[in-house]
Parts: structure tokens; C-alpha cells; sequence
């Protein structure tokens, strides 16, 4: 045997056996899959008083408003009622971050009132990710567009609405924000400051 060789005991490999390759993958997404699962998007025994307090819920709110992204509404509906309460707590009580309802928010969630949570929770989202951004504009984009979302991809859920599949036609358009602009500008905003 020469200086620096391989042993031919430790040259020859065993073919990998793709059966068990293929089970080990799937094992490791699902073991990952249970691991994220347990994750508390609300987090236990919480308290929100201080701005401090509301500061350090910021992430498990980010993560839970993307969870009621990513879940069907048929889905784990009691959990999703615990997060949307966590929400709604946490921003209605946020002294740093107010979301502005205006009348056509409303208006357009009347026959569907869960999407105007949708558009609270798209808003909310926007203006955590973009705390420099100081435009209504595009925070109400960002809400109506997570309400778009929602009542899309959950339209069983829901009740058909002619006035929502419009605004679907003028986001596919790109006409989205032209159409919410002279809106803002009514003057006559809902105080529903959350």
C-alpha cells in the first residue's frame, strides 16, 4: 500500500439506499414541522401595560398575524380566535402604533365583518415591518391587500361580494392605490383608532 492511500476497505461505499434516504427527509420536515407547531404564537400568561410590554410581543405578533396568513380559516378555528383575540389586544392597547379604520374599510367589509379584521391585521403588519413609513396611503393598500388574500384564498368562508371582487379587478389592474387615495382624503375618517 502506498503512503497516503485509502485502504481499499474504506474506498468502496455503500450505494445509498434512497428508500431510507427518502424516509429520513420526510421525518426531518415533519419533526420540524411538530417543533414549529409548538411555538406560542401567544404568549402565556402575558401582560401589556407598559409600551415595554407591547415592544417585546412585537415578533409573536408578526408571527401570528403571518400564521392567520398561512392557515385556512377551517382550520384550527379555536386557536385562530386565541390569536385574533391576542391581536386585537395588543393593538388596540399599542400606544406607538395606530391603525385608522376610514369609512371605506368598513364599507367594504360589511357583508364579510371578519375581513375587516384582515384589513386591521394587514395594516398592523405593514406599519411594524416599515416604522419609518409615515404614508396612510400605503398602509391602507397593505391592510386591503391582506383583506384581498384572505377572502380569495378562504372563499368558502365567505359570502360572495361584488364590491370585493371590483377592488380584486383594480389590484390585478394595478389601479389599487389610485382607488384608495381619494378615500383617505374625505376627511371624514372613522375614529376607530386601534
Amino acid at each position: 500500500m502506498k503512503t497516503g492511500s485509502i485502504s481499499d476497505k474504506h474506498r468502496t461505499r455503500k450505494p445509498i439506499n434512497m428508500k431510507n434516504a427518502v424516509l429520513l427527509f420526510i421525518f426531518s420536515l415533519l419533526f420540524a414541522g411538530i417543533v414549529k407547531a409548538q411555538e406560542p404564537l401567544v404568549p402565556v400568561n402575558y401582560t401589556l401595560q407598559s409600551a415595554n410590554d407591547y415592544r417585546q410581543y412585537e415578533p409573536n405578533v408578526l408571527a401570528s398575524i403571518q400564521w392567520l396568513h398561512n392557515t385556512p380559516r377551517s382550520i384550527e378555528t379555536a386557536k385562530r380566535k386565541q390569536v385574533e383575540d391576542f391581536l386585537l389586544k395588543w393593538i388596540y392597547g399599542t400606544p406607538y402604533l395606530k391603525v385608522v379604520i376610514e369609512p371605506y374599510a368598513m364599507k367594504l367589509s360589511g357583508n364579510n365583518a371578519d375581513l375587516l379584521l384582515s384589513f386591521i391585521f394587514g395594516y398592523t403588519e405593514f406599519k411594524l415591518k416599515n416604522v419609518t413609513e409615515s404614508d396612510a396611503l400605503v398602509a391602507n393598500v397593505a391592510g386591503i391587500q391582506f383583506l384581498i388574500e384572505d377572502y380569495t384564498v378562504n372563499i368558502s368562508s365567505f359570502k360572495k361580494d361584488a364590491a370585493i371582487d371590483k377592488v380584486i379587478a383594480l389590484q390585478s389592474s394595478g389601479k389599487l392605490a389610485e382607488w384608495i387615495k381619494p378615500q383617505l382624503s374625505m376627511g371624514n375618517k372613522i375614529q376607530a383608532e386601534y
